[in-house]
């Protein structure tokens, strides 16, 4: 058994102890923050891998800390800690395997943002593609938004059926059996390296839904039953494990490096723990003042007082939400930043109760929108919504968030509800062809 030394033994010690504070004021302060199971805790154990030591997370753990002093929110907050964590281990006991970063993203909310980002497009195009296969195949089937129709048959194309949640499935097979052959042929890949992977596996993933859609609108398969269960089992083999397992192997026998063996502590190395304390010092206490300053995104975005419409009454609401009401239409216009979810009304309104049907991509007046339809029982609203800036409307993610990041003005998620489709359709033309809801003035929306 190697003996370690006393000084070297207090300042592993040191390290350990800043790191349990990290997980402390995490786990306090943003808890549930993590959505921990056993496929996430063993893909975590798979990727301990210690190396030499390294510096390679200085640069993002500076500059998330000041981001996250910028914008004390609890996204900013976890990123921030997790890279001054990172860091601290890498830099006192030893590098980490490159997957570890990968796999406490895919546990936590960010990425869960991130897909919700692009999960409501891919719904919109899976559902089109689908109808356009089957079409050509003779089927007489249509694409209504996110709804296909065959005759009396209607397959609604929701959250749970596009297989977005077998998404991060998907995603911690790849990263295993990534960990698995590395770990077989003693080589390691670099970062870009498993990010290829993670993207081949995304597309794999789109694949594998796309069938998994076609099969059970083709054979009529409902959701909640036994066949419906199969046949996403059976595409995920198929579709994603088993282009996956093929493809791995060879991948990292040819872009992995030979893996440097060293354990965990030796004779050679005698400066293990605590290494540049005052650095880590610094993160630490940035980390403790933004634990105790964190806010709510809302807060950090206040909504203009030239928000108005001739004809209907204002009210400010909570989150800096303004609502616009009359008997023709309620409309809800609600302040966002490029950094932040947007909250949109499949957020609001299923949590009231209601349920989108129908949902899918319009051109009003030159502009692309979202409309659909939202039900409770027998209530039944007709909405539409977009994002816009008194001069930008539109539903596009990238283009909206980057026009809103070089900070030319304040960017809203409006969204416009009615009684009747001719009612939603006619407000929401003259509000797209108008300026009168930022009172003709978009230039004083600023941030």
């Amino acid at each position: 058994m190697l003996a370690i030394p006393l000084k070297q033994y207090h300042k592993l010690n040191y390290a350990m102890l800043l790191g349990l504070i990290y997980l402390l004021i995490t786990i306090w302060f943003i808890p549930g923050y993590f959505v921990w199971d056993a496929n996430i805790i063993a893909g975590l154990l798979s990727t301990v891998n210690i190396r030499q030591f390294s510096l390679r997370y200085l640069l993002p753990a500076l500059i998330t800390a000041v981001l996250a002093v910028m914008a004390p929110v609890n996204t900013m907050f976890f990123i921030a800690a997790l890279f001054a964590l990172l860091l601290l281990i890498e830099n006192s006991i030893g590098k980490l395997n490159n997957m570890l970063l990968f796999f406490l993203v895919l546990i936590s909310p960010v990425f869960a943002h991130i897909t919700h980002l692009a999960e409501f497009p891919a719904r919109l195009w899976v559902s089109d593609m689908v109808a356009r296969v089957l079409s050509f195949s003779g089927a007489n089937i249509t694409a209504e938004g996110n709804q296909l129709v065959s005759g009396n048959y209607e397959f609604s194309v929701d959250p749970a059926c596009a297989g977005l949640n077998m998404l991060v499935m998907s995603l911690l097979i790849g990263l295993f059996l990534l960990t698995f052959y590395q770990r077989q042929l003693g080589k390691q890949v670099r970062f870009i390296h498993v990010l290829m992977v993670c993207v081949v596996t995304v597309l794999l993933n789109i694949v594998c839904n796309f069938f998994r859609i076609m099969l059970l609108v083709n054979f009529k398969i409902m959701p909640g039953t036994f066949f419906h269960d199969l046949v996403g089992i059976g595409c995920l083999i198929i579709y994603v494990m088993l282009p996956l397992l093929v493809c791995l192997r060879p991948f990292v026998k040819r872009w992995g490096k030979e893996a440097i063996s060293a354990p965990l502590l030796n004779t050679k190395t005698n400066n293990r723990g605590l290494r540049y304390p005052l650095l880590h010092l610094i993160l630490l206490a940035n980390v403790l003042f933004l634990a105790t300053h964190l806010i709510n995104a809302d807060k950090l975005i206040v909504p203009s007082d030239n928000i108005r419409l001739k004809g209907y009454m204002k009210t400010a609401m909570d989150n800096g939400i303004i609502k616009l009401e009359n008997k023709e239409a309620l409309i809800y216009i609600k302040p966002t930043s490029f950094y932040a979810p947007e909250h949109d009304p499949m957020v609001c309104w299923t949590g009231s109760g209601y349920q989108f049907k129908k949902i899918k991509k319009e051109r009003v007046a030159g502009f692309n929108i979202y409309m659909a339809t939202l039900q409770k029982q027998k209530d039944k609203i007709y909405a539409a919504w977009w994002f816009d800036n008194g001069k930008l409307k539109t539903v596009d993610q990238l283009t909206w968030r980057w026009d809103a990041a070089k900070g030319k003005s304040r960017f809203y998620l409006v969204n416009v509800n009615a009684a009747t489709p001719k009612a939603l359709h006619s407000k929401v033309f003259r509000l797209l062809i108008t300026k009168e809801l930022f009172n003709n003035n978009p230039s004083q929306i600023k941030k």
